[in-house]
């Protein structure tokens, strides 16, 4: 006897049988949720971090930093530092990025107001970003953004958005 109820059954086995195996693939091969979610490019974990030159967490250390002296008009940059601690390290499959604000504060231009990973030096320990910009007169400006980053144990992955400024001193 072939009724509705008995050609549905089939089915409903084998989509618990994928999902099965699915899930035995992730659980097999050491990937946590933050980890296969870092291999599809997803934010799993977004922190609110207060604004500010710095922000450091158990697992990093973030720092935006003023290279000067700057002058009127002329394009100079800032440094953000990533520093893994402990058992972390950077995530080699994260895009990182660093978007400014937009629109950019009065009198401040962005030459490239989103830096990619591409634009960055990244090896295991330690990433950084060269953001450039350009004050039209002297005075203080204030440079901000949102750095998207991520750093991985053997365990886990942290990935965050934090959010950061700084004033810089134009001549």
């Amino acid at each position: 006897m072939n009724t509705p109820s008995m050609r549905r059954r089939p089915l409903s086995t084998l989509a618990c049988l994928v999902a099965l195996s699915g899930l035995s693939f992730v659980l097999a091969s050491g990937c946590g949720r933050s980890e296969a979610a870092t291999q599809r490019g997803e934010e799993t974990n977004v922190a609110a971090v207060a604004k500010g030159p710095k922000a450091e967490s158990e697992t990093y250390a973030v720092e935006m930093k003023a290279t000067g002296p700057y002058a009127a008009g002329k394009e100079g940059t800032l440094e953000i530092t990533i520093v893994p601690k402990g058992a972390y390290h950077m995530n080699d499959q994260y895009p990182y990025k660093f978007k400014l604000v937009d629109p950019a504060p009065e009198g401040v231009k962005y030459p490239k107001p989103l830096l990619k990973k591409e634009d960055g030096t990244f090896d295991e320990k330690k990433g950084s970003f060269k953001v450039p910009f350009v004050a039209s007169r002297a005075g203080k400006a204030k440079i901000a953004g949102t750095l998207s980053m991520s750093v991985c144990s053997a365990a886990n992955c942290v990935m965050e958005k934090v959010d950061l400024e700084v004033d810089v001193d134009v001549k």
